[in-house]
Order: C-alpha cells, then sequence, then structure tokens
C-alpha cells in the first residue's frame, strides 16, 4: 500500500462547487490551534474524476495496444437498461474502478482513494459580477449574474494507493503531476500546481488529508508532521521516482501480471 501526499497550490481563480448550487464547497477544517474553521475544500471525487481523465487521455492515444478500442466515461441516461463505455480492459479501469452491466455484468471497485483536499487557510473568496459584451459595439450590456470564486492557496491531498506494484504506483503519480486544471470550466481557471511531498509505503494507512491538515500553517510543519508519523507507525518514506514518459509508464502498468490476470477475469465474467 501507498499513501501520497500531495501539495496543491491554487494559481489564481478557481470554482469547486456541487452541480447544484453555485457557492463554493466549504468544509469545517481543523487548525493548528485546536479550532475548527470553515475553509474552501476541494472533493477528493472531483480530483479523481480530473485525473482519471488525464489517464484516459494517454490511454486513448495508445488504443493499438488495446484493440484499435477507446476507453470513456460515458454517461447512462434514465432510460437505458445497460451500463457501458469503459473498456474495463485497461490499467485507468483497474486503478479508478469500473462497472458494465446489460451485457454481462461486473463491477471492479477503485484501488485507488482520493481524500478531499483541506486548504491551509491561505485562500481567499471572491465574488465577481459577469457582463457580456456585445460583439458589434463591443459594450457590455446587463449584468449576467454572479460567480463567486476560491482565489488561491494551497491545499493538502492524500491518496492511497492499495496495490504494491512500483508500475501502479508511478501510474498514478504521473496522473498527479500531469494535471494542471481542476473545478467547474477549468478551460479558464482552477489552474493548480501538484507537489507531491512524500510517499509513504506500508501494510496499512497512517495518514488522511484531515488529520493533516490541522498540523501547521506551512508546507514545513505538514512534512514535519508526515516524517514523525511514519517514524512512530513504521511506515517508509520512500523517494519520489524518476517519471520516464506517460506513454511508457501506461504500458508498464499495462504489462504487469496483476492487470493482465485481471483482464482474464473480466473476460470470463463479460463472456468475451
Amino acid at each position: 500500500m501507498y499513501q501520497v501526499i500531495i501539495s496543491r497550490k491554487l494559481q489564481g481563480r478557481g470554482i469547486f462547487v456541487t452541480e447544484d448550487r453555485n457557492e463554493p464547497n466549504m468544509a469545517p477544517t481543523p487548525s493548528p490551534e485546536g479550532k475548527i474553521e470553515e475553509r474552501p475544500v476541494i472533493l477528493g471525487r472531483k480530483l479523481a474524476a480530473k485525473e482519471r481523465r488525464t489517464l484516459l487521455k494517454t490511454r486513448n492515444q495508445l488504443k493499438q495496444h488495446f484493440g484499435e478500442i477507446e476507453c470513456h466515461i460515458t454517461p447512462t441516461a434514465k432510460e437505458e437498461k445497460k451500463i457501458k463505455g469503459l473498456c474495463m480492459q485497461c490499467p485507468v479501469c483497474f486503478t479508478h474502478g469500473c462497472l458494465r452491466s446489460g451485457e454481462g455484468n461486473y463491477a471492479h471497485p477503485a484501488i485507488v482513494l482520493y481524500d478531499d483536499a483541506f486548504s491551509l487557510g491561505n485562500s481567499d473568496i471572491e465574488t465577481l459580477t459577469l457582463n457580456a459584451v456585445n460583439t458589434k459595439t463591443y459594450r457590455t450590456g446587463t449584468a449576467l449574474g454572479t460567480e463567486t470564486f476560491v482565489y488561491g492557496g494551497t491545499f493538502i491531498n492524500v491518496v492511497t494507493i492499495l496495490h504494491d506494484k512500483p508500475e501502479i504506483l508511478n501510474l498514478i503519480l504521473d496522473s498527479i503531476v500531469s494535471t494542471h486544471s481542476y473545478g467547474a470550466r477549468s478551460r479558464h481557471y482552477g489552474r493548480m500546481l501538484n507537489e507531491v511531498l512524500a510517499i509513504l509505503k506500508g501494510p496499512r494507512p497512517s495518514v488522511t488529508s484531515y488529520s493533516l491538515i490541522g498540523e501547521g500553517k506551512s508546507i514545513e510543519q505538514i512534512v514535519d508532521a508526515i516524517e514523525k508519523i511514519a517514524k512512530n507507525t513504521g511506515q517508509e518514506i520512500i523517494p519520489m521516482p524518476q517519471l520516464k514518459t506517460p506513454e511508457e509508464i501506461f504500458l508498464a502498468a499495462h504489462q504487469i501480471p496483476e492487470v493482465q490476470e485481471w483482464y482474464e477475469e473480466v473476460r470470463e465474467y463479460l463472456k468475451v
């Protein structure tokens, strides 16, 4: 098992909301003084979805290694009686989970678990008024509404990998350091720089984002806390590996025996 501790630094504005509301997601967050403060939070499922799509982009560029079949997240309409879309025969499905129903039934839970990312307390909340511009007169019209942003700040996040092969670790690390935009309207907002602070290896989890955020107000204090926790729990802190290209990393994960054996299991269940 690996636990990857990440510093996610927001570069400018970000929109981190749930679909049915226009307000930033906030969460009661512990402070080093033992108090609970309302701070911005980035939901773990949002981080996982974005980093999964980063892997899928590499996966589909390598479709010649997967029978020329692409892998996509395809929403299922209410009236449909089957769920399909994911190929269920690639490292992304193996790590992030997959489901197929209607033409053979099979479900594989994710082995990569994302905590919510909690703010160190150095983010601002900003509300802007939005206007439309007339492309003929170049004048702004009536205000269209307001948008609330999270502005800047550092978020501490833990990703737990329920596997001990370095090829799987490298795959997830690559998705983390290769993804730079999160949240709603990420073409314009949500630029993020991700830095891996530490990688813990051991038989069981020892840290969470929630527990670490209360250990300090700076990255240095968080790193000190990680080192103490690792020492007290017997976890090994391993160095950040020198990552190869995304394509090389992906194919290395594709070829390990555990993943190949899982492909055979899926084919048996789906009668492929």
